[in-house]
C-alpha cells in the first residue's frame, strides 16, 4: 500500500512539474487575444438599478414614507444577487456539486436526507438572510413587508434562473402565507419559526408534494389516503411523484379516508416525539433544469400530519393559497430569466466584433435586439400590474395570474433563445454564460403549476364571470384616460379599442363555444388577451409621459403596435421605428 501511495505521489509530481507550453503566437497567430478575450458578461451590473422599467414603476407606485428604505434594499440585493450570489449559484450548477440523496447514516439508520454542495448552501443562505421571504420577521427592518418590494426581490431573485433558490423561495413564501391565513395559533407558533425564523440554520427548506403518478393539475385523481387518528392529526399512506426541495416542512394534498373529498395538509420532517417521519424518499428526479434544488419521489408509510383549514376545503386552498402563489411566482420567474437573457445578449453585441463592428451595429441585430426589449417591457408592465391587483384585492387577478403564469412563461423560454442566437455558438457553452441554463430552467418554469391549456381555460373562466369581467374592462378602459388631449395617440386609441370590442366577444361568446373549438382556441384568446392588456399598459404609461412633453413611450408604444401588427411574411417599411437605427438605439438602451 506504501508503494502503491509512493507511486501516485510520484506520478502527481511529476505532473505538477510540467511547465506550461509557450504561446508563439508567430506559429499559433490565432491564439492571439481578440475582442472577447477578457469579456465578462454583464458582471458588475447591478439588477435593480439597470432595470430603468422595474425603478421606474416602483417609484411611481411604493408609499411615499417607505420608498427610500425600499429602494435602497432592493438596489443592496440587486448587487448581491449579481455579484456573489451569482458566483455561487454558478459553482453550484456543475457536474458533482447538485444535491445528492443521503437514505441511511452510518449505523443503518434512515434519515432521508438530501445533501447540497457548499455554494448551494451558500446561495441559499445569503437570499434567506437578506430578508427575500421573511424581512418581516426581521427586528431591524422598520416597515411592513410591502408586497411590491417582496416580488421586486423575488423577481431579482430569478436573474440567477432558479438557481436551486427560486423555487424553494416560492414555496416558502407560500407556506408561510397558508400558515398566516388559515393556520390555527398553535400551527403558527410550532411551524413559522421552522420556515420564517432570521436566526434558523436551514434555509428556504419548505416544499409542496402535490403531484401523483396518476396526474399533476387533476389533484381530485390522487390516490393518497389521509387516516384520521384519536388526538386530530392524521396518517398519510400513497405516494407522490414530483416532490419539490425535500426539506424541514411541506405542504400536501390527500384523500380523506372514505370520502372523496382531498385535504390539505402540513407535514414536517420530524413528528412531535422527535422521530423522523414515515416519508420515505424512494429517488431524484433525473430533470433538464431546476437542478440546483432536488427533486423526488416519495412514499408515504403512515406519515403524520395535520390538517390545515377545514379538511373538505382543501382543493379550494390549494387554488386560493398553493397554486396562485405558485404561479405569480412562475411568472415573475420568466419575468426574471427574460431579463437576464437579454441583458447577457446585449453586453455580448456590444462587445463582439464581425466584419470591422460591433454585432449590435448591425441592422438586423439592432432588430431583434430591440423587440426583444419592447417585449420584455410589455411582460415588466403587465407582471407588475398584476402584482398591484393582488396586493390590492382587485378581481382583476382572477384573470391576469394564470393568463400571466402561461404567457410570460413563454415569453421566458422564448427570450433564453433569442439570446443564444444572438451569441452564436459561444451561447449554447455552458461555462461561458448562463444562456443554456436559463433556457432549461424556463422549461420547467412552463411545465410548473398547470398546463398551458389548463391556465388558458382558466383564464377565459375568469373572464366570462359577469363581476371579474366588468372589473377587468374597466381596468383596460382606465389606462386611455387622458388620451383624447394628444392627438398623436389616435391611431393608437382606435386600435386598443377595436382590439377591446374583441376581446369582449370572446368574453361573451366562448361560453357557448362548441368545446371542442373553444378548446383549440383558448391559447390564442389568451394571447390575445395578453396582448391587448400590454397595449393598455404602454398607452397609460405614454400618456403620463407625454403629459410631461416626453415621448420616450410613445415611442415604445408605437415600437410595440409594430410588432403586433407585422405578419411574419411582412417587411419592415421606410418610415417604420423599425427601419431607424437611432430610434432603435433608444428603446435598446433605455
Amino acid at each position: 500500500m506504501v508503494e502503491l501511495q509512493n507511486a501516485v505521489m510520484s506520478k502527481a509530481n511529476f505532473v505538477k512539474d510540467i511547465p506550461a507550453p509557450s504561446i508563439n503566437l508567430a506559429e499559433n497567430p490565432g491564439l492571439a487575444p481578440y475582442d472577447m478575450s477578457s469579456y465578462t458578461g454583464i458582471k458588475g451590473q447591478n439588477f435593480f438599478t439597470s432595470d430603468t422599467v422595474l425603478v421606474r414603476m416602483l417609484q411611481k407606485t411604493l408609499p411615499e414614507n417607505i420608498r427610500a428604505d425600499v429602494m435602497d434594499h432592493l438596489g443592496r440585493f440587486g448587487a448581491l444577487v449579481s455579484g456573489p450570489m451569482d458566483e455561487a449559484t454558478t459553482a453550484a450548477h456543475k457536474e458533482g456539486k447538485y444535491g445528492v440523496l443521503n437514505k441511511y447514516d452510518r449505523a443503518g439508520n434512515r434519515v432521508d436526507d438530501i445533501i447540497y454542495c457548499e455554494e448551494q448552501k451558500a446561495a441559499r443562505k445569503m437570499a434567506y438572510d437578506f430578508g427575500i421571504v421573511n424581512l418581516d420577521f426581521h427586528k431591524e427592518w422598520p416597515h411592513e413587508f410591502h408586497y411590491l418590494h417582496r416580488m421586486g426581490l423575488a423577481y431579482l431573485q430569478n436573474q440567477n434562473g432558479e438557481g436551486g433558490v427560486a423555487c424553494p423561495l416560492a414555496m416558502t413564501e407560500g407556506l408561510i402565507n397558508i400558515l398566516k391565513e388559515l393556520g390555527t395559533e398553535e400551527q403558527k407558533r410550532k411551524y413559522l419559526p421552522i420556515i420564517a425564523d432570521p436566526e434558523k440554520g436551514s434555509h428556504f427548506m419548505a416544499g409542496q408534494y402535490i403531484t401523483e403518478r396518476v396526474g399533476g393539475s387533476n389533484v381530485s385523481a390522487n390516490r393518497t389516503v389521509a387516516y384520521r387518528q384519536s388526538n386530530g392529526k392524521y396518517l398519510l399512506h400513497g405516494e407522490k411523484w414530483f416532490c419539490s426541495n425535500p426539506g424541514d416542512l411541506w405542504v400536501t394534498t390527500a384523500r380523506l379516508e372514505g370520502t372523496n373529498l382531498i385535504g390539505l395538509f402540513l407535514m414536517p420532517r420530524y413528528k412531535d416525539n422527535g422521530e423522523l417521519n414515515e416519508h420515505h424518499i424512494l429517488r431524484t428526479k433525473d430533470i433538464i433544469g431546476s437542478r440546483g434544488k432536488v427533486t423526488a419521489e416519495i412514499e408515504y408509510r403512515g406519515a403524520e400530519a395535520e390538517v390545515i383549514g377545514k379538511p373538505s376545503r382543501g382543493l379550494v386552498y390549494l387554488l386560493d393559497y398553493v397554486l396562485k402563489i405558485s404561479r405569480i411566482h412562475v411568472a415573475l420567474g420568466g419575468l426574471g430569466m427574460a431579463r437576464r437573457a437579454y441583458s447577457e445578449a446585449l453586453a455580448y453585441a456590444r462587445r463582439r466584433e464581425a466584419y470591422g463592428q460591433n454585432v449590435a451595429d448591425f441592422p438586423m441585430v439592432a432588430k431583434n435586439l430591440a423587440t426583444m426589449k419592447l417585449k420584455q417591457m410589455a411582460a415588466t408592465l403587465c407582471v407588475f400590474q398584476s402584482w398591484r391587483y393582488v396586493m390590492e384585492k382587485n378581481i382583476a387577478e382572477d384573470v391576469l395570474v394564470p393568463a400571466l403564469k402561461y404567457t410570460v412563461s413563454v415569453h421566458g423560454s422564448w427570450m433564453a433563445r433569442e439570446a443564444i442566437l444572438v451569441l452564436g455558438g459561444n451561447g449554447i457553452i455552458g461555462d461561458f454564460s448562463i444562456l443554456p441554463r436559463l433556457m432549461n430552467d424556463n422549461i420547467i418554469n412552463e411545465t410548473w403549476e398547470g398546463t398551458h391549456n389548463i391556465l388558458g381555460d382558466h383564464t377565459m373562466k375568469a373572464l366570462r364571470r359577469p363581476k371579474v369581467r366588468d372589473v377587468f374592462f374597466h381596468e383596460l378602459d382606465s389606462f386611455e384616460a387622458g388620451a383624447g388631449q394628444f392627438p398623436q395617440l389616435e391611431a393608437a386609441i382606435r386600435y386598443y379599442r377595436e382590439r377591446k370590442e374583441k376581446l369582449k366577444e370572446y368574453a361573451r361568446d366562448s361560453g357557448s363555444m362548441d368545446r371542442n373549438l373553444f378548446e383549440m382556441n383558448i391559447l390564442p384568446m389568451v394571447d390575445f388577451l395578453y396582448e391587448t392588456f400590454s397595449i393598455g399598459l404602454f398607452l397609460r404609461e405614454a400618456i403620463c409621459d407625454l403629459q410631461k412633453n416626453d415621448e420616450t413611450f410613445f415611442l415604445f408604444l408605437r415600437g410595440y403596435l409594430e410588432i403586433l401588427n407585422r405578419k411574419a411574411d411582412q417587411m419592415v417599411s421606410s418610415g417604420d421605428i423599425f427601419s431607424q437605427m437611432d430610434k432603435l438605439e433608444k428603446i435598446i438602451y433605455y
